[in-house]
């Protein structure tokens, strides 16, 4: 027979177990996932490791690469542009090293690069409109109207090479008006009384330097293919460069490019760059005014709709 002691006994016994179980089975347990997160954590920092140590040798490789870009450019355009003028225009934006390195570039190339022609940000003030009007001469009204008559003056004056009558010259007007600021290469920013009435030479060439600004890209675009068209319209042989940045908010490469790429009656009169934040790009700008020399253009960059990072190599 079954008494009170034995209940007792067996319930005694039951809870002892259980407990007994508890106390083992989370030892183990704790245990097992301590020794699981251990596991992780040893691959993840083996990971971390490894990634650290590619991310050192990319870099390594990559500087190796931009240390022999820079180095062989000098040779890469050596003699593509002697005996030519280069009329370098630069647009506000665009970075003062980028531009030295170009004119270096280009005289190694045996261009004559006399100075570099730089658009300020006065000629894109609203207010300032009509001051625009006056130096350049033009009888339009409205902001817009104005600055393009104003760019299709800027054009034909440089491809006249010269100022017909250097007392009315509307280049040196603008420039003493502020909207245009010319640096000569070999030294400082030439005062407006003493800036060349024979820059920059007949049969010149223009090398227009844009910048890719962090906001909406149809203006930039139209802006770019506006000012090629006027300097196409001139019969100057036309190299439209942008000095691209990687920026939140900012356009993709070569996107400002794009009208002036792929405007049918535009581009064949012209060549892209999109790359003239590199080396690569102010070689492959250098190449393209070579080539146009032959009648020959294209696009060229690393992004898209381009034909490939510079121009075919020809004999001289």
């Amino acid at each position: 027979m079954i008494n009170f002691r034995f209940h007792v006994v067996s319930i005694v016994a039951v809870f002892l177990a259980l407990a007994l179980g508890v106390v083992m089975g989370s030892t183990v347990i704790d245990r097992a996932i301590v020794a699981s997160l251990r596991s992780r954590i040893d691959r993840v920092e083996a990971n971390a490791d490894a990634q650290r140590a590619e991310n050192r040798a990319l870099r390594g490789e990559l500087d190796a690469r931009a240390r022999y870009v820079e180095t062989s450019a000098p040779f890469a355009v050596t003699g593509r542009l002697t005996g030519t003028s280069l009329a370098v225009v630069a647009e506000p934006a665009v970075g003062d090293d980028a531009l030295n390195n170009l004119v270096d570039l280009g005289r190694r190339a045996g261009a004559t690069v006399g100075g570099v022609l730089r658009v300020t940000d006065a000629w894109y003030d609203d207010a300032r409109a009509d001051a625009l009007r006056q130096a350049a001469g033009v009888d339009v009204r409205g902001p817009r109207a104005i600055r393009d008559a104003a760019w299709v003056t800027l054009a034909e004056r440089l491809a006249a090479g010269v100022a017909a009558d250097p007392q009315s010259d509307p280049l040196a007007r603008m420039v003493d008006a502020g909207f245009l600021r010319y640096r000569a290469v070999d030294g400082a920013p030439t005062p407006p009384p003493a800036f060349p009435a024979a820059w920059p030479g007949a049969g010149a060439r223009v090398l227009y330097a844009t910048h890719t600004i962090p906001g909406p890209v149809a203006p930039q675009a139209e802006r770019a293919a506006a000012h090629a068209e006027a300097f196409a319209a001139s019969g100057m042989p036309t190299v439209v460069a942008d000095e691209h940045v990687d920026a939140d908010g900012a356009p993709a490469r070569g996107a400002v490019l794009a009208n002036a790429r792929d405007d049918e009656q535009l581009r064949p009169r012209i060549s892209t760059v999109d790359d003239l934040d590199l080396v690569d790009g102010r070689v492959a700008a250098l190449l393209a005014a070579a080539d146009l020399g032959r009648g020959v253009n294209g696009r060229f960059g690393y992004g898209a709709g381009v034909s490939g990072p510079v121009p075919e190599w020809w004999a001289p």
